[in-house]
């Protein structure tokens, strides 16, 4: 483990943290950017964002994913380090980091494993649905210790828990659907209809996690 610190420890001496952040956004966005452009044929309020990883530009979208979840790993553990202090359990602090590790290795999973086989399909479902879980622990987590830390302030942490929360809301529709698939499957198909917008709302919300803490470490120089 102290090897994997001083390893850290050279490349944020080299690169600051904040721009694995601010990379993180940027490849995500023009990820999915590219990839709507090039999928005409795609609707963002009808259809899952998994379909348009099966798309004409799905590519892009799926590269996206892999390479800034990618950055997004150094930069979790340089947001984790900045939490150090006297009123945050060092324990939870740790949790919180390797939350956010297992959430973006999860993602990585998801890009990487798309498609229409049933069990390629199966496993990008699976790392989907913990990448949405590790996400709602990570952002909650690391909106609870920013309150306890006199270097950021409560708005910061209110959108990291804001962030979280849309991360754990989206659960409910998305257990209601599983259960609605076996009992009210007519309940079920309106749930699922509202599904492919709050989909965008995850994605779009994360990646501006990533650029809201990136630049609040950037004009802080924490």
């Amino acid at each position: 483990m102290n090897k994997v610190n001083e390893i850290f420890d050279r490349l944020f001496n080299f690169i600051p943290g904040y721009i694995f952040g601010l990379l993180t956004f940027i490849i995500g966005l023009l990820g999915t950017i590219i990839a709507l452009l090039l999928t005409p044929e795609y609707v963002m309020w009808k259809s899952s964002i998994s379909m348009l990883g099966t798309y004409t530009g799905g590519i892009f979208l799926r590269i996206g994913l892999i390479l800034s979840n990618i950055f997004s790993i150094p930069f979790i553990i340089s947001l984790g380090r900045s939490l150090k202090d006297d009123n945050v359990n060092e324990n939870i602090r740790k949790i919180v980091i390797g939350s956010g590790i297992f959430s973006s290795i999860s993602v990585i999973l998801t890009g990487a494993f798309t498609g229409e086989d049933p069990l390629i399909s199966d496993l990008h479902g699976r790392f989907a649905f913990l990448s949405w879980i590790g996400g709602a622990m990570t952002c909650i987590i690391f909106g609870i210790l920013m309150l306890k830390n006199s270097n950021f302030t409560k708005v910061i942490s209110v959108i990291s828990l804001i962030i979280g929360g849309i991360f754990a809301t989206y659960l409910i529709p998305f257990f209601i659907t599983i259960i609605c698939s076996y009992v009210c499957l007519s309940f079920g198909d309106m749930v699922v209809k509202i599904m492919p917008v709050w989909e965008w709302a995850l994605i779009f919300s994360i990646l501006l996690w990533y650029l809201f803490n990136s630049c609040y470490l950037q004009r802080k120089k924490i």
